[in-house]
């Protein structure tokens, strides 16, 4: 087929079923075009058609080895973007490292949550477009905490309310750093919302439900499981058990319930810790 359509592609002149051969369409299409008056068309005396190819590239349709090139060319963008893509991801993920040894929980933090968050995702079905936004969101969702003192990252004990409300303003500054890269835009809700809860009793927005980007809610539950699951300088990590009971009792509230009822059975039926 490819050789009859190669051989085809030479041919100024063709009839209904040489054209649908070249164009890897059915000879109805081709007749379609015709009789709706779209594409020009030249009658034989025994009442056949006879089109030109160049009639065919004027209406857009890629003829032959053109359309072969043009997939190729396709082909290798798309492996380009996401060496790209994956050479950026790369480089946020050690940038991140850095940051998270400037807090209380264990290092490697973002990167926990990032795996989580895009088990949830893949469970409900994400395309892999928002699986990968929703990974770098996962990444930098504290990337606003390098505009929050080490000192008070890093306190052993409770935090007093002017530390506090400081730390509260980390999903703030990060919406803002990752705005000034075009690339993270589309994360920047995600980054902003992912201390919201449900109920709308979170910051800095207080919003609630469905109003809260879908990212923000994956990103919450993940995040606090590896809260949870972290070794604290006040307090032992929790065993997945407790963790996972909290995180249910906090379902509806401060957590999206069908959020949360993915992430459990994840954990219950792969063991992720």
């Amino acid at each position: 087929m490819r050789k009859l359509a190669k051989d085809l592609a030479s041919k100024e002149i063709l009839n209904t079923k040489e054209a649908a051969v070249l164009l890897n369409v059915t000879t109805q299409t081709i007749k379609n075009y015709i009789y709706s008056n779209r594409l020009n068309a030249l009658k034989t005396p025994g009442g056949h058609h006879r089109i030109r190819k160049s009639d065919l590239k004027e209406l857009g349709f890629i003829i032959g080895e053109e359309r072969e090139n043009e997939n190729l060319n396709l082909e290798a963008l798309t492996k380009s973007y996401n060496f790209l893509v994956d050479s950026f991801i790369t480089t946020i993920q050690a940038l991140i490292r850095a940051l998270d040894a400037r807090d209380i929980i264990s290092s490697g933090h973002s990167e926990r949550v990032a795996n989580y968050s895009c088990s949830i995702g893949k469970s409900m079905g994400m395309a892999e477009k928002d699986l990968r936004e929703l990974r770098l969101a996962a990444l930098l969702h504290d990337v606003g905490k390098i505009g929050v003192s080490e000192n008070i990252l890093g306190k052993p004990g409770r935090l007093t309310d002017q530390e506090f409300f400081l730390v509260k303003k980390h999903p703030e500054i990060g919406k803002k750093i990752v705005a000034e890269v075009k690339f993270l835009e589309p994360i920047g809700d995600a980054i902003r919302h992912h201390h919201e809860r449900y109920d709308g009793k979170g910051y800095p927005d207080e919003i609630a439900g469905n109003a809260i980007d879908i990212k923000a809610r994956i990103i919450a539950v993940a995040e606090t499981y590896d809260f949870l699951r972290s070794d604290l300088s006040f307090r032992r990590a929790y065993s997945v058990d407790d963790s996972l009971r909290d995180i249910n009792l906090a379902s509806g509230t401060q957590f999206d319930p069908e959020v949360v009822k993915v992430f459990v059975d994840n954990v219950r039926t792969n063991r992720l810790h």
